[in-house]
């Protein structure tokens, strides 16, 4: 259920308000009582399990450490019948 910032167009008050969803109807303001309410756009907030697992930032996750990925003898040679 998402919770929607409210700006009265009657009293200039700012509220929030948790609705059912999107399609609800706009509620009364709570603090004039007026159906005067318009819905504003606002930031959202996420929510993290705070292991570190999902931080995209930079670790070595990724094979860029002691891994002998080539670049030796092994893939030199001439040798090789197509």
């Amino acid at each position: 259920m998402p919770i929607y910032e409210y700006r009265c167009e009657e009293c200039e008050k700012r509220s929030s308000v948790l609705l059912a969803s999107y399609s609800s109807p706009d509620p009364l303001c709570p603090h004039c009582g007026k159906p005067a309410l318009r819905r504003l756009v606002s930031t959202f907030a996420t929510v993290s399990s705070g292991e570190g697992d999902d931080d995209f930032g930079g670790g070595d996750d990724f094979g860029g450490g002691d891994d002998d990925l080539g670049g030796g003898d092994d893939f030199g040679g001439g040798d090789d019948d197509f």
